[in-house]
């Protein structure tokens, strides 16, 4: 999933900290229950530590009923590239089978990308989210070294 609609960058101000918008929360909200709605689980979620995905992250975690003891703030996932991200899948899935990815483009949209076998779009806009069901031997070679 990548981050919802942030508030716009303004000089001075840290990309880090910026929060979401009104209408991005609301976003967030929609993804999220319509995960929901058509059945996904999720038992952990890895999220960049920015203000903005760990605020998407949270109100996805609500829909699902996580605890938020289940999301892991993983520093190298701000602004991280696709290989980047799937290195943080293999060091901090923690042993669930169903994950969710709170991050940042390009990256998000590039390793959903590559996992769907174009199914995914090539570009994921804020709030949006792309569901890859993987195989046993799919999920095996995604989370291992």
């Amino acid at each position: 999933m990548r981050h919802a609609q942030a508030a716009p960058a303004t000089p001075g101000a840290e990309d880090f900290t910026r929060p979401l918008t009104a209408a991005g929360r609301a976003a967030a909200a929609r993804a999220a229950r319509a995960l929901v709605a058509a059945g996904a689980r999720v038992e952990r979620v890895l999220l960049s530590p920015a203000n903005r995905t760990r605020e998407t992250a949270t109100i996805a975690a609500q829909e699902f009923k996580l605890d938020e003891l289940l999301l892991q703030a993983v520093p190298e996932l701000y602004a991280a590239p696709a290989a980047v991200i799937r290195n943080a899948i293999v060091l901090h899935h923690g042993g669930a089978r169903t994950l969710l990815v709170v991050g940042h483009n390009p990256g998000i949209s590039e390793l959903a990308s590559q996992l769907s076998a174009h199914r995914a779009p090539a570009h994921l806009p804020t709030a949006g989210l792309c569901r890859l069901p993987l195989s046993e031997a799919g999920w095996r070679q995604l989370t291992q070294p």
